[in-house]
């Protein structure tokens, strides 16, 4: 008998919102998983960063990935777990924009101190 395959098909910030997103899928008939956070220590009154992920059979992803688009959670969809990563298309999109922003920024301090040196 081979090893029960689970695949990653969600990902979110807290602890609560994937609670509430297994029991989406298990209402749905799928059973799931929650894998804890990455962080190392939590707190009750806000999330400290972590990322929770739920897992389903393999045999589920497909009717999974639909149940969590139904129920908008299309933005915490993992689509390919080959990549990797804890981060889906749009944190890196949003990390690439806040380093471009950061970047602009130093060059805006830089050409303004030159400005004032040369002044």
């Amino acid at each position: 008998m081979g090893a029960l395959r689970l695949e990653v098909v969600w990902r979110g910030p807290t602890e609560v919102d994937a609670v509430l997103t297994v029991g989406q899928l298990r209402a749905a008939g799928i059973e799931a998983a929650i894998e804890s956070s990455g962080t190392p220590y939590g707190a009750t009154a806000f999330p400290l960063g972590g990322t929770w992920q739920i897992r389903v059979r393999l045999e589920d992803v497909e009717a999974a990935r639909r149940v969590l688009v139904e129920a908008g959670e299309g933005g915490n969809l993992v689509v390919e777990e080959a990549s990797g990563g804890l981060l889906n298309a749009d944190q890196r999109a949003t990390l690439r924009v806040a380093g471009l922003a950061a970047v602009a920024f130093v060059v805006v301090v830089v050409l303004l101190s030159l400005r004032e040196a040369w002044g």
